[in-house]
């Protein structure tokens, strides 16, 4: 059973995950999942340049990158669990119907999405090197 406090203070972390845009009910899900996971279920909260719902694959459809760089815990660390010193988890969903898959999971920070139909997706890697990927078609590369 879902405590009240509980359930208004993880709908507050979702909705301040990405202010101002409209989220899908599966990216919600899945913002909600990467707070809980990455705030070992302590409280937490997503800020707009960790969670970017926008198409990546040139297919139309809203896809998702959530980026922990951008969580924010209340526990006893106030990063996430899956950042190291300089760089923290990135994972890609790609739309497939209704739903989003992982498909694509690497170490980044910084995180920005470039314009076009098939954007470059922006980030800085170990040692302050930036760098990009790219959907190609079958991967991100």
């Amino acid at each position: 059973m879902i405590r009240p406090g509980l359930f208004w203070t993880s709908l507050v972390a979702i909705l301040a995950a990405s202010p101002g845009s409209a989220q899908s009910k599966a990216a919600t899900y899945l913002i909600q999942q990467a707070i809980s996971e990455g705030c070992e279920s302590h409280r937490g909260t997503m800020d707009a340049s960790g969670a970017i719902e926008r198409d990546l694959d040139g297919d139309g459809a809203a896809d998702l990158i959530i980026a922990d760089d951008g969580l924010r815990c209340s526990g006893p660390s106030p990063r996430s669990i899956n950042c190291g010193m300089q760089v923290c988890s990135v994972t890609f969903y790609l739309r497939r119907g209704p739903l989003l898959q992982k498909v694509h999971e690497m170490l980044g920070a910084g995180l920005s999405v470039g314009s076009g139909r098939i954007p470059k997706v922006h980030m800085y890697a170990h040692g302050g090197r930036r760098s990009f990927v790219r959907w190609n078609g079958s991967r991100f590369d």
